[in-house]
């Protein structure tokens, strides 16, 4: 093979490498594929999560989250079992893609609506020995959310962020006015159509199903400004908008 070929295969290598492999935000965990229909992910610890990857129907008729296929509108699958020593119980993480392509993993103790103690809407659903749960994709909210939680004493808590990050590029698709501040007239700037921005951040909400309508967005020429939604109905740019019912 001649030195020329080499370098163009070794090129290749690395651009459907980039191409084909998500990027691993967290190296120390087991990543896998859940549902290649929505692109969906689970990432875990081998040390704490005993990987079950099962739909509920495929699972032994002894196990209590045991279901028959025709009694269960959408497909349930057990994911995994999380202990660790902070936990009194062991807990049980379970994927569907919901009723109407609605993503959703539920943390639970039992197989009982009653037991569920987390319901994470998200395409990727990340869980360490520590019980962090890290949580991210565009599913039933305006933009792709970063989430972090904590699962403590059979209880999850979200860690707050000041903003949530969307890191979003595109033109807007209507006239927009940025303003000074989040409340009040003050106007930073006022752009056409078609014009080139970015959305840098958005106000972070503290309920389940907030829709942001805070975004903070940087100009072309550089300025930065609030961007005030009136509510998930309008859309500026093209990728921003509610992915949901």
């Amino acid at each position: 093979m001649t030195k020329q070929l080499l370098i163009l295969t070794f090129l290749f290598t690395i651009i459907i490498r980039l191409s084909g492999q998500p990027q691993s935000y967290f190296p120390n965990l087991t990543r896998i594929s859940v549902d290649t229909t929505y692109n969906v992910f689970f990432g875990y610890d081998k040390s704490t999560t005993r990987l079950i990857n099962k739909p509920c129907y495929q699972l032994e008729k002894a196990d209590p989250f045991h279901c028959y296929e025709d009694s269960v509108p959408v497909t349930w699958i057990i994911l995994a079992k999380f202990k660790n020593k902070s936990l009194k119980d062991s807990i049980y993480i379970v994927y569907s893609e919901g009723l109407s392509a609605d993503p959703v993993f539920e943390v639970s103790t039992k197989p009982d609506a009653s037991t569920i103690i987390g319901s994470f809407y998200c395409l990727e659903f990340y869980i360490n020995a520590s019980g962090t749960i890290y949580t991210s994709g565009h599913t039933n909210n305006m933009f792709n959310k970063r989430k972090k939680f904590q699962l403590k004493n059979d209880t999850i808590v979200e860690v707050q962020q000041p903003y949530l990050y969307v890191g979003m590029k595109g033109k807007t698709m209507k006239d927009v006015t940025l303003f000074k501040d989040k409340v009040g007239k003050t106007i930073v700037a006022q752009l056409p159509k078609e014009y080139e921005i970015e959305i840098l951040l958005a106000e972070s909400g503290t309920k389940d199903f907030e829709i942001e309508t805070l975004f903070l967005v940087r100009t072309d020429f550089g300025l930065v400004g609030w961007l005030r939604l009136e509510g998930f109905g309008e859309q500026v740019l093209k990728d921003l908008y509610y992915a949901g019912d």
